[in-house]
């Protein structure tokens, strides 16, 4: 009879729920990070330390390491391997760690191209899982058992998690305010961020939302109200559910109105889901009250839980200091992206003017047969100097060369190449207007 008591007490309830939810977020990070492309492009990056040269702050430690294209790729076997051992829950702490380690220096090289990609977050998580009972259940580690750690063991680190969630909305919501106030909510801001990001998509979404100033306004408002509220839902047990559902409507929307899509990041809602609504299995409920007395009784010991709060609690100490500098072109731990500034219809890019020996003249930027990736964005803004670095030479002869290349322009020997940065129209009725207000950033001459 005590048996079956205990089997239903909250903290029985609580502590299934929370392995749930720790076991759910290793299976999600585990894919995330394997199947993404900067994992494998990193053998590839390697071998070309020329287009390696911007170091975010933060990356100086993993920069140093010089990885060559063959230990790129022996580091690539390695978080593939553990990968996909902490998918099954094979030993799942120690696989995790080997996969965070693994992957954090090839994750590392993308952000060295010049363009900063925030999943960092992954190995937020991943490290804190490497420390975490993350295989109790759900796995290999834990077949035919149930989660049967004191409660808090559990709790803790998917409390951290929580607070990972709150601190990637928060500040970039209060940068929006601090910077720009609640003009950046408006219809026109708004709409000249959603035309910019068509711009560099090349594409226009299934709906016009641009023609309804009074929506965008509304979206304006929600975006910033969603930011600096999701800690706070995410917190409070009673709207702990809300969060999450809140979350999918928001990155549905950007990825329907501004294709950012954000995978990365949502997927890993996993965490937050309800897991305490999921029934255990007959089985599951037959093993419970056999360890229901033992379970009941276990304390928490200050070891089993001291590694994760003190790597949670220095993750989120940096990442509370990177957001209130808004300093979001770091990388492993950066403020996310505010978008806080009000933009203009206008966005910069670079125009190559290729001059022959004869003095023909052709002009292109490299988006004429196919629209850049967002990383590809992201370096063209860090070698014009958008970001404040000044514009590198031989970065923008890499481009140069590379966008004839794309566009398809045989560029005849002896020719002289002047990289340009301009602003274009981003408004799609626009898009084929002529650039404005060149500025000659460099010039070089082909070999003859």
């Amino acid at each position: 009879m005590l048996g079956h008591i205990a089997t239903h007490t909250p903290e029985t309830g609580a502590r299934a729920a929370d392995a749930r939810a720790l076991a759910a977020l290793r299976v999600v990070v585990s894919a995330l990070i394997l199947v993404s492309p900067e994992l494998h492009q990193a053998p590839q990056l390697a071998a070309h330390p020329e287009l390696l040269e911007f170091v975010p702050e933060g990356a100086s430690f993993l920069a140093a390491l010089h990885l060559t294209p063959h230990a790129a790729e022996t580091l690539r076997v390695i978080a593939l391997s553990s990968g996909a051992l902490s998918l099954l829950g094979f030993y799942s702490r120690a696989a995790m760690a080997c996969l965070t380690l693994s992957a954090l220096p090839l994750y590392a090289l993308s952000q060295f191209s010049g363009a900063v990609m925030h999943d960092m977050h992954l190995f937020w998580f991943s490290g804190l899982l490497a420390l975490s009972p993350c295989g109790d259940v759900w796995s290999l580690d834990g077949w035919g058992q149930s989660a049967s750690r004191a409660a808090r063991e559990y709790a803790l680190p998917v409390g951290i998690c929580r607070a990972f969630f709150g601190v990637i909305y928060f500040f970039p919501g209060l940068h929006k305010l601090l910077e720009s106030g609640w003009e950046w909510a408006a219809a026109p801001h708004v709409i000249a961020q959603m035309h910019a990001k068509w711009f560099e998509y090349a594409q226009l979404p299934w709906l016009r939302v641009d023609r309804y100033p009074w929506l965008c306004a509304l979206g304006g408002h929600a975006v910033l109200l969603f930011e600096l509220g999701f800690l706070p839902l995410v917190s409070w047990r009673k709207t702990r559910t809300l969060a999450p559902c809140l979350g999918l409507g928001f990155h549905w929307s950007t990825q329907a109105f501004l294709f950012i899509p954000f995978v990365s990041l949502w997927a890993c809602y996993v965490v937050l889901a309800p897991w305490h609504l999921l029934r255990p299995s007959s089985a599951s409920r037959a093993r419970t009250r056999e360890n229901a007395h033992t379970a009941s009784g276990i304390t928490t010991r200050v070891g089993t839980t001291l590694p994760a709060v003190v790597f949670g609690g220095a993750v989120l100490s940096l990442a509370i200091v990177q957001g209130v500098r808004g300093q979001s072109q770091a990388w492993p731990i950066a403020c996310y992206p505010t978008f806080a500034a009000i933009i203009g219809d206008t966005l910069p890019d670079l125009v190559i003017e290729a001059e022959s020996p004869s003095g023909q003249k052709v002009s292109f930027t490299g988006r004429e047969r196919a629209p850049r990736s967002q990383a590809e964005w992201g370096r063209v803004f860090r070698i014009s100097g958008v970001y404040g670095s000044p514009p590198n030479a031989r970065a923008l002869r890499e481009h140069a060369l590379d966008a004839a290349r794309r566009a398809e322009i045989s560029l005849a020997p002896g020719s002289t190449v002047r990289v340009y940065r301009a602003s274009f129209a981003t408004a799609p009725e626009l898009w084929h207007s002529p650039p404005q207000a060149p500025l000659l950033l460099s010039s070089f001459e082909l070999e003859r």
